[in-house]
């Protein structure tokens, strides 16, 4: 897997924050690449996600998604 490229990325400002983006800072989500303004806000986005999806996967089959 490559690294996430800034020429790739589908924001120019942090989501948490507001600031730039920096390339240091990005993460791979869905197929797309999404910037932060430093690796913690990153860091904080990827344990967001991963909280979330395991939320879901505890949902039972019958549940609608």
């Amino acid at each position: 897997m490559t690294a996430p490229r800034m020429a790739d990325c589908i924001n120019s400002t942090c989501p948490w924050s507001g600031k730039p983006v920096q390339p240091d800072s990005l993460t791979m989500y869905d197929g797309q690449v999404v910037g932060f303004c430093n690796p913690g806000c990153r860091d904080k986005f990827e344990r967001a996600i991963r909280h979330f999806e395991k939320a879901q996967a505890a949902q039972p089959d019958s549940m609608p998604r």
